[in-house]
Parts: C-alpha cells; sequence; structure tokens
C-alpha cells in the first residue's frame, strides 16, 4: 500500500501570489531519508558498504521499502562480533544449500557479526564451511536457528570446600552435580534447574545465592516446603524469615508460598469507582522490598499465565529491578508445551516474547471464532498439542539444566510396577451404570467429540470409584510390605480414601492433606522420617508429592494417580532422593478396561512428549500426535 501526502508549495512574483499543491508518496521522502544516510555512511556493515558502493558508482540506486527502513534503521548501528557457531533447522539447512550450491546439507553456521535483526530475522555475516575463505551475508528466520545468539556463558569460580565444611558436620557434602548446578545458576540471570526429583536442587540453590551476592533473596515455594526451606538455608546463614497469612516481614532470605502471594502484591481489578467510592489498596509489599534474586521453587505451579500468582510472579520478575530469576521444577512441562511458556516469560527467555507465534510453532495451535448468544463472534484458541518440540528443546537448551539421577549418581533402582485387578461382577455393575450415565450426559449436552480436560474432570465420579475399589489391595499390598520390615507410602487424589485408609491403619500412619497447616504437615513428614512405628505415610498427591523428603520409605504405592504426570513421578520420588540407600518399589492400582487403564496409556504418552521438550529422548511427529482423547475415550 502506497500512502501519499498533500504539498502545498507557495510563490511569490511581483504581480502574485501563486498556490499549488502535489502529491509526493511517503516512500520517496523514506528513499531520500535512507539515501541521505546511505552517502555519509562510515561504518562496516558490508550490505551497507555495498549499497553506498554501488550508489557512489551509478550516482543513482532504486531503494525498495525494505531496503531504505533497513537503511535508516542500522546506519548508526555497530555489527555486533560474536564469533560464534550456531545451529540451525534441517529445512533452513536444505535452503542454504540451494542457496550457495553446496555440496553438503549445512546444519551450523559461524556467526562472525550479527549485522542487524527484526521482529522475524537475523542479518548475520559468516561462513557455512571450515574451508570458506569469504564470509557471506545470510538472513536467518528466527524460528529457523535453534541457539541464542546472543548466549555467552560466564565462567564462575566457586570454593566448595567452605560448604563442604559445613556440610561434613551433618555426614553431607556436596555432589558433582551439584557443583556444576552451582555454576549453572550463577552464570545466568534467568534459568530453569530441571534436575531430577531427590537430586538437592534446593541446596544448589542457596549456595549459589549466596555465592551472587544478592542482598535479598525471595524464595517462593509451596506451603509444604517453608519450613524445610528455612531449615536448608539455616544450615549456612541465619538471616531469614517465613511470611504468613497477611503480615509481611523480610530478611536475606524471605521465603513465602505462593497461596499468599496476593496478600502482599495486588493486581488491579480494573472496575471504575463513582466519585467518592473508596479506591482499591494497592498492597506492594513484594516489589517494594527490592529483591535482587528470586528463587521459584517448584515453578511449574506458575504454569497458568491466567493465575493471580501467575500474573503477580510475571511483572515481580519482569518490571522491578530483579536481577537474577532462578526456577527449579523437576517438571517444568507438567502436561504439555504451553505449560512452560509462562516459565520462560518470567525468566524474560525471547521465545516468550510473542504468544501466539509460541501458541503455532510449539503447541500445534489453531484459532477459530465461536458465535455467542449476543451474536458476536469470541476468538477461540486451542493449544493443548505439541509441534516442533525437538526445535523447542534446542532453544532452551542454553537456559534449562536437566540430569537424571540414572545419569548422575550411583542410585539404587526405582522399579514402576502397575498392579493390575479386575471388578467384581457387583462392582462392574455399578461401574457400569457410572459410565453410561456419563455417555449420556455428553449426549444431551451434545458433546459429540468432547475435550479431554473437561472429560476428565467430569470422570471424576468413575476415578472416585476405582480409587474406592482400589483400598483393599493397597492395604493387602502394605500390609506385606510391613510384614517384611518396610516403610510404605501411599498416596490418594481424593479425601474420602485417604481418611478410609488413615481409619485402618490407626497409629502406624501419618497423614499429610491440603487442610493441614504447614507445622502439621511437618510434624507428619518427621514422623515417618523418625519413628520407627510409624509404618505408614498417606499423602494427598498435591499436598505431599512436592517438597518433602520420605527417604526411610522403600514402597511406594499409589491407590490413585494424578492426570498430570508430572504430579506422579514428583510424588514417585519423595522417596527416591538423595538419602536413598535402597531400591525403591513404585506400584500403580489399576483395574482392566476402566478409566485407569485408560488414564495410565495416556500418560505413557504424555510422558514421551514432555520427555521430548526437555531433551529425555526424540519423538516423531506421527507419535505425537496421536490422539491422547482418543485413548481415553476409546469406548464411546
Amino acid at each position: 500500500m502506497i500512502y501519499w501526502i498533500k504539498i502545498i508549495i507557495f510563490s511569490y512574483n511581483y504581480k502574485k501570489l501563486k498556490i499549488k499543491s502535489i502529491l509526493i508518496s511517503l516512500d520517496d521522502i523514506k528513499g531520500h531519508s535512507a539515501l541521505s544516510l546511505l552517502e555519509t555512511y562510515n561504518g562496516i556493515n558490508p550490505y551497507l558498504l555495498k549499497l553506498k558502493n554501488e550508489y557512489l558508482k551509478n550516482q543513482k540506486i532504486s531503494l525498495t521499502e525494505t531496503q531504505s527502513k533497513y537503511i535508516i534503521e542500522n546506519h548508526d548501528r555497530q555489527p555486533l562480533f560474536i564469533n560464534r557457531i550456531i545451529g540451525i533447522t534441517k529445512y533452513l539447512g536444505e535452503e542454504l544449500k540451494k542457496l550457495d550450491d553446496l555440496s553438503f546439507e549445512p546444519e551450523k553456521i559461524l556467526v562472525e557479526f550479527i549485522l542487524a535483526e527484526t521482529d522475524k530475522s537475523f542479518h548475520v555475516y559468516g561462513k557455512l564451511k571450515k574451508n570458506q575463505k569469504e564470509s557471506k551475508m545470510y538472513w536467518l528466520p528466527k524460528t529457523q536457528v535453534t541457539d541464542d545468539p546472543y548466549f555467552e556463558p560466564i565462567s564462575v569460580d566457586v570454593d566448595f570446600e567452605k560448604y563442604n565444611k559445613i556440610l561434613s558436620k551433618s555426614g553431607k557434602k556436596l555432589y558433582k552435580h551439584q557443583e556444576e548446578g552451582i555454576k549453572f545458576l550463577l552464570s545466568r540471570k534467568g534459568c530453569v534447574l530441571a534436575d531430577d526429583m531427590g537430586l538437592g536442587k534446593t541446596s544448589q540453590s542457596i549456595i549459589a545465592a549466596l555465592e551472587s551476592g544478592a542482598k535479598k533473596i525471595l524464595v517462593v515455594c509451596p506451603s509444604s516446603a517453608k519450613i524445610n526451606w528455612e531449615r536448608e538455608i539455616n544450615v549456612f546463614c541465619d538471616d531469614t524469615v517465613i511470611v504468613e497469612g497477611k503480615k509481611w516481614n523480610h530478611a536475606k532470605f524471605t521465603i513465602i508460598n505462593f497461596d499468599i502471594l496476593k496478600n502482599f502484591y495486588t493486581l488491579p481489578d480494573g472496575k471504575k469507582r463513582n466519585e467518592g467510592e473508596p479506591q482499591q489498596i494497592l498492597r506492594r509489599e513484594l516489589s517494594n522490598a527490592g529483591f535482587d534474586l528470586v528463587i521459584i521453587d517448584e515453578a511449574h505451579y506458575l504454569k497458568n499465565n491466567d493465575s493471580i500468582r501467575g500474573k503477580i510472579m510475571v511483572e515481580l520478575c519482569t518490571k522491578y529491578n530483579v536481577t537474577k530469576v532462578w526456577l527449579l521444577t523437576g517438571t517444568p512441562v507438567a502436561n504439555r508445551p504451553m505449560d512452560f511458556f509462562n516459565l520462560l516469560r518470567i525468566i524474560k527467555s525471547p521465545l516468550a516474547e510473542n504468544w501466539k507465534h509460541y501458541a503455532v510453532r510449539y503447541c500445534d495451535g489453531k484459532k477459530f471464532f465461536r458465535t455467542l448468544k449476543n451474536g458476536q463472534k469470541r476468538q477461540i484458541w486451542l493449544t493443548d498439542g505439541a509441534s516442533n518440540l525437538d526445535e523447542l528443546a534446542a532453544k532452551t537448551k542454553n537456559i534449562i539444566l536437566r540430569r537424571l539421577k540414572t545419569d548422575v549418581l550411583d542410585m539404587p533402582d526405582k522399579v514402576i510396577t502397575p498392579m493390575y485387578h479386575r471388578l467384581s461382577d457387583s462392582e462392574w455393575l455399578e461401574y457400569e451404570g457410572l459410565w453410561e450415565d456419563y455417555l449420556q450426559k455428553r449426549i444431551t449436552e451434545g458433546k459429540k467429540n468432547g475435550n479431554l480436560q473437561k472429560d476428565l474432570v467430569e470422570l471424576i465420579l468413575l476415578r472416585q470409584f476405582i480409587a474406592e475399589a482400589a483400598i483393599p489391595h493397597t492395604i493387602e499390598m502394605v500390609e506385606n510390605a510391613i510384614d517384611m520390615g518396610r516403610k510404605v507410602i501411599i498416596f490418594t487424589s481424593f479425601t474420602n480414601e485417604l481418611e478410609a485408609l488413615a481409619e485402618y491403619f490407626g497409629k502406624l500412619a501419618v497423614t499429610h492433606n491440603g487442610p493441614m497447616s504447614t507445622t502439621q504437615k511437618q510434624k507428619s513428614v518427621d514422623a515417618f522420617q523418625k519413628n520407627s512405628k510409624v509404618k505408614v505415610f498417606i499423602g494427598n498427591i498435591k499436598s505431599a508429592g512436592v517438597a518433602i523428603t520420605l527417604t526411610e520409605a522403600t514402597v511406594v504405592v499409589f491407590n490413585s494417580f494424578s492426570w498430570a504426570p508430572g504430579d506422579n513421578e514428583q510424588a514417585e520420588d519423595r522417596a527416591f532422593r538423595i538419602g536413598q540407600k535402597n531400591d525403591v518399589n513404585v506400584y500403580y492400582q489399576l483395574f482392566e478396561d476402566t478409566i485407569s487403564t485408560r488414564m495410565w496409556s495416556m500418560l505413557n504418552n504424555k510422558k514421551d512428549i514432555i520427555s521430548t521438550i526437555i531433551g529425555d529422548k526424540k519423538m516423531s511427529e506421527e507419535e505425537i500426535t496421536v490422539t491422547m482423547t482418543e485413548q481415553l475415550m476409546n469406548k464411546l
């Protein structure tokens, strides 16, 4: 599209004043401006020098709008020397092979200079092969570049001996992988420490925080983990405070749980208030405290960018002068690639600058419009999918550190075993009745194809039924384990099953549930770990599945389980972590041809997708596109 402006020209001679108007293209004005800048350019950008030489040689040059814009935006920019090898996608390699008539398909490019940058591309100067005599200019689409060209690791040196001396008093020491993790954190302003559960992420981040020189450190974690954080910090530093309720206090290390963030940072409600009506009180203790380092434990709690806690942490970490943000989580992608987006926003990753691009590129995002009852159309995005996962893993490899226990420790084995059962005839009839009621409800509501996550919620009655049916099997397994001198963890999803199991085992058991206070939860953990008479720990997966250590257990039984694989893996590794000296056996209670076996199949598919994103394994696009809904709903 060409835009025109009217120029009014005044001229005067001795007889009369003449007025006339002409139309001039804005592109012409831009072109003249670009030519002036080109004439006086004295930098080293080879593209601008090429255009300038062409202009000086011919005394004229026809500039496109893109060229004019390039000149205007980059005439005073010095090319950035990075001299770094950058990975590129297979597609870009094929295109560059054709462009330069190469005999091979390049997988990397040596970028000597970044000449310019747009929202979508890098303009670089470099080489595609080792024996290339002269460097050339290339436009590299950002979607086809698998490395961050600006990333430059910082070399750090840490005296680990002084920390080992302190740890040795309690018979502990830093493992090699922990030393590497500490250096990783110190060398990055924003990153994700995604070690397998039980590899000591807490102690790594505490020592890194002390080494970083940070004066004020905010630790955000689940409520059940606050006391544990204070205990671990106090090994090295006494300057700590735990924030409770609505009473604000802060220290060198300030520990707060996700649920009360809103008490100390108010999000504007956007309501218009009449004159004289009291204005919303905006609390700003979190932002006014001046934290220069934020550590977020179990950071996957912030995966929802629409949640209050998610919005608060995005604002706190990006709008204020927080120098460093470290995310700790064994499951950075709890369920799907979109779960990763908000975490990337919090650490200011370039990948999170454009939600739409991320959704389309990595979540197989689809946009459609729904007509509302009032006739208006509403835009809807579906972002539950997964796509280009290898590329996402490559682009985040410099900001995420992921180690598995099997790779870094001489750990005992963790053996996961699904236990299959059959419902009795009477149980089966009751289950079938619940299933048929659910199917009829779907038909009545016109849900022909269903929505996976909504279906999972609506199938809660079926899950509860299976959980109750599993109780006798769990009791039998636990009693056998106790007879063999083992301590056992039982995980549950529903209050009824937890209470039934707790009632059965009585004084042999302790419980860990959401409604309990932080102190009560910690007492349960301590009793299980230290009291030889306490044989069973019964915990809700959400409440007891994170941030606690239960290494006295060698048997873990899931009476019921979560549909999010990350929740189950976190729970499994309460026993399988540093300090565990024995093999850990994990059992999942499943009933043939029921919701439990369908969920089990679906969870394994989700695990494959998540492992691809965080670099644990490769997965083909065909495998990724297997519809999890079909796996779950194959009885429809």
